[in-house]
């Protein structure tokens, strides 16, 4: 179950162009924590609580099998 702690909006000239979404949970037996960034384009659809949740799963599942490193 992820649960979402957080969403940061980060503008440049008035516009929204990403936001973090902080997180805590557990997926597959495994406790995680952190941040994930969504770009313009990528966030419009999912404020409606479990579409952010799935997107976020989904994000950090793609980054554990991408070997990519933790972000800060």
């Amino acid at each position: 179950m992820i649960q979402v702690n957080q969403v940061s909006p980060y503008e440049e000239s008035g516009e929204v162009v990403q936001i973090k979404v902080y997180f805590s949970g557990n997926i597959g037996g495994i406790n995680l924590n952190g941040n994930i960034p969504f770009e313009t384009g990528e966030f419009e659809e999912f404020f409606k609580g479990e579409e952010m949740k799935t997107a976020v799963k989904q994000k950090v599942i793609e980054k554990i099998m991408n070997g990519e490193t933790p972000t800060e």
